[in-house]
């Protein structure tokens, strides 16, 4: 009797214990395929998702992108990675919400090899932003749904290419300005703007 009761609670603990665990997701692995991002989502909160670029093979957090204990509603789907093509530089893109606002942000870190580990680094504040059009005399009346930066890709000079958008409801058309806009980076890896594009806008029904 006290066997059957013992096998009984093992098994028992063994079936649990996998609803107990978070999932976890690797993707977007470097060039040299050594570095990956790594989202780890509670099963019981889909917003409290903790992102980290980490070392494939050891599993070593290289740094942490968002913890789980930010407030913002964040969605891990939208979380990306924009890497060089020597895998020295990386840009993470994110998109989250603020408690109580209806509105999507968007953002973006950048991240630097130093040898040993990466540094984060911090796109300027006030990047220029889309001037989007509307049609003539029914402009004023916008509905702000949400924005941000998100990266693109690295080009050879080293210098980053992104891009602004700006998306706002009007009269039951969803328009979205998009001006690109490249970053680059001195020997300490301060952050500027180079260069920046025209808007384009686009509608949708």
């Amino acid at each position: 009797m006290k066997t059957f009761l013992l096998v009984t609670l093992a098994c028992g603990v063994t079936y649990l214990c996998p609803c107990l665990r978070a999932e976890e997701e690797i993707k977007y692995p470097s060039p040299d395929g050594r570095f990956a991002l790594r989202i780890t989502q509670p099963k019981d909160d889909e917003y409290h998702t903790t992102v980290e670029l980490i070392e494939k093979d050891s599993g070593k957090v290289m740094v942490t992108l968002h913890s789980a204990s930010d407030t913002e509603l964040f969605d891990a789907s939208e979380s990306v990675l924009v890497w060089s093509t020597d895998s020295k530089s990386v840009a993470y893109g994110f998109q989250d919400s603020p408690p109580g606002v209806r509105v999507v942000s968007r953002g973006a870190v950048v991240c630097f090899w130093n040898g040993s580990g990466f540094d984060k680094v911090f796109l300027p504040e006030n990047l220029p932003v889309p001037e989007t059009k509307f049609p003539k005399g029914k402009g004023g009346y916008e509905k702000p749904y949400g924005g941000g930066v998100k990266p693109l890709r690295w080009l050879k000079s080293g210098d980053l290419e992104l891009s602004n958008e700006d998306e706002v409801m009007l009269r039951g058309k969803t328009y979205t300005g998009v001006l690109h806009v490249t970053i680059s980076f001195d020997a300490q890896h301060h952050a500027s703007v180079k260069k920046i594009g025209k808007t384009k806008t686009k509608v949708e029904e």
